[in-house]
């Protein structure tokens, strides 16, 4: 799937944005992360202009970002605002800079034209801004598969019997009369399944035993480019309990991706332990989704001419597929911005 840059993507964490710069490939650009002393985050294209060193191997010095190699300084704007050899500032001695937001404790870039990132909403996660919901587990993952792969298994989530059975999964003779609902609104794309009067999954009695059966819902909900957002529900007539994992997927190259996973709950959110816990039993199960994503760019490699066929289940991945052509036309009719 091609890479779409006019778009707010996950770069990083606020918190591996510390006083030392950090150099992330994202959508085929090098790019040097850094925080000024006055606190902003900034992206510049990882290259000076001068001999060409990776500007994230320098330092922060204030508000501008030195380079490691002759000490060339730019502000988060891009611009040179120091040579110390000399006094006279070329107007060559400029870097790209690219739009930076922060919220959710990430940082968000917009790695396409800057004139458009005006006005382009970052995703709404309320639930991650409520002081009432947990917030503690944040995940990183970087992972050898073109991006799409990770949004098409987030998007079919009945592999979570087969992958995930000995973690999260649920009972497979459940699907011979799958309750799979699909919903398309607009470009957002949401899969849904409710299982009535079943048995907890192993994981979640941890969140909340419950005396009896439950009802289950599994809902991951898709916008373009790649952010998905499944909510995993257990509930009777006394108690409803949500975790929320919300999926920020960055295309790296045409080949790898970035895995930003934020996990958020409405119980025990006070536990600590039960954040560990859920951090260690989490990673278990997106390890599993990163290994089958890898193993399907490497078979994607070795049989480029082998089409992928779809399945009932497969009903949003197909309706996603089309809302990312739809869009990649739409992006190849606009300029986009080139060197520095």
């Amino acid at each position: 799937m091609t890479i779409l840059k006019n778009h707010w993507y996950v770069a990083c964490t606020s918190n591996e944005l510390t006083a030392q710069p950090l150099g992330r490939m994202v959508c085929d650009d090098p790019i040097a992360f850094f925080r000024t002393q006055s606190g902003k985050a900034h992206a510049l294209l990882d290259l000076c202009p001068h001999r060409k060193a990776p500007l994230s191997m320098g330092r922060v010095d204030g508000e501008s970002l030195r380079c490691v190699y002759h000490g060339m300084a730019f502000s988060g704007q891009g611009q040179c605002t120091h040579i110390p050899s000399q006094d006279i500032i070329p107007p060559r001695a400029c870097v790209r800079s690219y739009p930076v937001q922060e919220r959710f404790g990430l940082v968000w870039i917009w790695p396409g034209d800057p004139a458009l990132a005006h006005g382009s909403p970052l995703p709404e996660r309320p639930w991650m801004e409520q002081p009432d919901w947990n917030h503690d587990v944040v995940q990183h993952f970087a992972v050898k598969a073109n991006y799409a792969l990770m949004g098409d298994n987030l998007l079919d989530l009945s592999h979570v019997a087969f992958l995930h059975a000995s973690s999260i999964g649920f009972n497979p003779n459940l699907l011979e009369q799958d309750p799979l609902q699909t919903h398309v609104d607009g470009d957002a794309v949401t899969n849904e399944r409710v299982f009535v009067n079943t048995t907890q999954a192993p994981a979640h009695r941890a969140w909340h035993e419950f005396a009896g059966p439950v009802t289950r819902v599994q809902r991951s909900t898709w916008t373009p480019p790649a952010n998905v957002t499944v909510l995993v529900r257990n509930e009777d007539d006394t108690q409803q309990v949500d975790m929320r994992a919300d999926h920020f997927i960055t295309p790296e190259t045409e080949d790898s991706h970035h895995y930003f996973i934020v996990v958020s709950r409405n119980f025990k959110v006070d536990d600590q332990a039960l954040s560990r816990q859920l951090d260690a039993d989490t990673r278990a199960v997106h390890l599993e989704d990163v290994d089958i994503a890898e193993a399907q760019q490497r078979m994607n490699t070795r049989f480029p001419d082998v089409r992928a066929m779809a399945l009932k289940a497969d009903k949003a991945v197909t309706a996603s597929h089309r809302i990312l052509a739809r869009l990649e036309e739409q992006e190849a009719g606009q300029a986009m911005p080139t060197g520095t």
